[in-house]
């Protein structure tokens, strides 16, 4: 009888002995596991990061690059001529655009002849302030106001010349976009008039020349 309780007790004894080392080799397994288990935020970012790292150098490596943010930058060429009987104007316009706005330049080259032979010339320049909405298919609105110029009239063997010029226009125009390259056209509305014609020894015309003009001008552009 006290052999068997002496048995039960080295079993419950020998049962408690080994559960204790399963629970311990189990802590151990865990904390000293080969397998680096990220499973704090902190760890899982940084983790995270480094792949991307290597992602990005591995398509470097095979020339893959992300496509670039356009600059929304455009750069624009007009030309335009028309032309009445003995009247001839001929207008020639660069722009830049950034966004949506843009500035530009025009040289207005003017010719005619009146009655009796007086002969009437002027090359005006402007300044443009633009507006652009729409991106493949787009639209422009634009003032222009009258920068510097020079204007001459010539009558026999007599010219007046003038500097002094003023005068403003209105621009519309539409484009369509072809990869980096626009296809334009506008139209122009101008009216310039020239004052105080002197000749030499300072004799004063008296009268001013009016300048008015609506031009179809074809352009050309690149949009980056």
């Amino acid at each position: 009888m006290l052999k068997t309780k002496h048995l039960k007790s080295l079993l419950i004894l020998w049962i408690f002995i080994m559960q204790g080392c399963i629970f311990t080799e189990t802590l151990m397994g865990k904390k000293y596991s080969p397998i680096n288990r990220c499973r704090d935020a902190w760890c899982w970012h940084k983790d995270r990061a480094k792949r991307e790292k290597l992602i990005k150098l591995a398509e470097m490596k095979r020339g893959i690059h992300k496509k670039r943010e356009p600059l929304q930058l455009r750069l624009r060429y007009f030309n335009g001529e028309i032309s009445s009987g003995k009247s001839r104007l001929q207008n020639q316009s660069i722009a830049v655009h950034w966004k949506n706005w843009g500035l530009g330049q025009t040289q207005s080259d003017y010719q005619s002849e009146g009655l009796y032979g007086i002969g009437y010339s002027s090359i005006t320049q402007t300044h443009d302030l633009l507006y652009t909405f729409g991106n493949d298919f787009n639209f422009t609105l634009g003032l222009s106001f009258a920068n510097s110029g020079k204007s001459k009239i010539k009558f026999l063997e007599h010219e007046y010349l003038s500097e002094k010029v003023s005068g403003n226009g209105m621009l519309l125009g539409t484009g369509i976009k072809w990869g980096l390259l626009e296809f334009l056209i506008r139209k122009s509305k101008f009216e310039y008039i020239y004052s105080d014609f002197k000749r030499e020894g300072s004799v004063d015309l008296g009268k001013d020349l009016k300048i008015k003009s609506e031009t179809l001008s074809f352009g050309l552009g690149l949009s980056f």
